[in-house]
């Protein structure tokens, strides 16, 4: 770190220039330098932290944080990460939809099979991706079937065909729902041929692109599955015995990223943890500090290769991390 006179010399050159606009000439003359270090001056104040540089492009709503990213993806050893704050008024989710619609395109040409989940977030990042050509050979796949048993959450097959139409490409859809009530039902439909050729197809996808839920959450994704299950009593006891925290495609997994079996695992139309494992790229989206828990045992997890978080998220994920990470070295 520099010296506290030369920390002075810096900050005040910063000021002069970037603040009052002044030009290197005339920084030069106010602190009695010889105008060929003002360059070096500011260059240092960059270097040492006393300035930082921000680009704002005016057409995106939503700005990145590249320090974040960078700290996300050591952590987890991501593929990549995307983390933005957005304008005043946008709500977490809204950002990571934009962010999401970003990576979308930015993708799009490398993409040629494209599996979707479903739920909010989802429905969200479907809304925000904004009409374009695609390849005549992307193929649009459901990663679970559709959510009829939750009212207020877009079903996959709604998400893929508004994104089908907006691409002009097919999407498929499993005739299935993704939530059953009881194992035996779930078991029946995977028998189904068609059924089973969808899921088959799925595993097949290049590029998984599904939200993050977490339990605990009032009203949220998480909440409503269990809901839907209509667990026993004792399948219930079960499912708090085992201290969800959170699911990713209808799969409920625990703080450490470990999917649950039992009752919630059987009754779920859709690719399992094994399944998400052999897809080349899994980008999982989570939107809301509020779901920090459930964001946190997805990313320890293993099958997230990129993960698209608002700010305000990314920094409690990383400060939960770090501190259960210096609770257990303590031990």
């Amino acid at each position: 770190m520099p010296s506290t006179r030369s920390l002075d010399v810096l900050i005040a050159a910063a000021r002069l220039y970037y603040e009052e606009g002044r030009s290197q000439r005339a920084v030069a003359q106010a602190l009695g330098l010889s105008e060929s270090s003002v360059s070096r001056t500011l260059a240092a104040a960059r270097d040492a932290g006393v300035v930082r540089i921000l680009i704002h492009d005016p057409r995106n709503e939503v700005d990145r944080v590249p320090r974040l990213e960078a700290r996300l993806k050591r952590a987890f050893g991501l593929t990549a990460a995307w983390v933005g704050t957005g304008a005043v008024g946008l709500e977490p989710s809204q950002v990571v939809a934009k962010l999401g619609a970003q990576l979308f395109a930015d993708s799009l040409w490398s993409m040629r099979r494209v599996g979707l989940s479903w739920g909010t977030t989802i429905g969200l990042l479907v809304e925000a991706i904004q009409p374009r050509s695609a390849s005549p050979d992307l193929e649009l796949l459901p990663l679970v079937g559709g959510m009829s048993a939750l009212d207020t959450a877009p079903s996959g097959t709604t998400s893929l065909s508004m994104l089908g139409q907006k691409l002009g490409v097919r999407a498929r859809r499993i005739d299935a729902p993704a939530i059953v009530e009881s194992p035996e039902t779930c078991a029946a439909i995977l028998r189904e041929s068609s059924v089973r050729h969808a899921l088959d197809l799925a595993t097949t996808v290049d590029t998984a692109w599904a939200g993050i839920g977490c339990v605990g959450v009032p009203g949220g994704s998480s909440e409503q599955l269990l809901a839907a299950m209509h667990l026993a009593p004792e399948e219930v006891q079960h499912v708090r015995d085992a201290d969800p925290a959170g699911d990713f495609c209808g799969r409920f997994l625990d703080d450490q990223g470990v999917p649950l079996r039992g009752p919630t695992a059987s009754r779920v139309i859709g690719v399992d943890f094994d399944d998400l494992r052999r897809i080349p790229t899994v980008v999982g989206l989570a939107g809301g500090v509020g779901k920090a828990r459930g964001v946190l045992a997805a990313l320890r997890s293993g099958v997230i290769d990129i993960a698209v978080l608002d700010a305000e998220l990314a920094v409690e994920v990383l400060h939960r991390h770090a501190g259960e990470g210096r609770t257990a070295r303590a031990r």
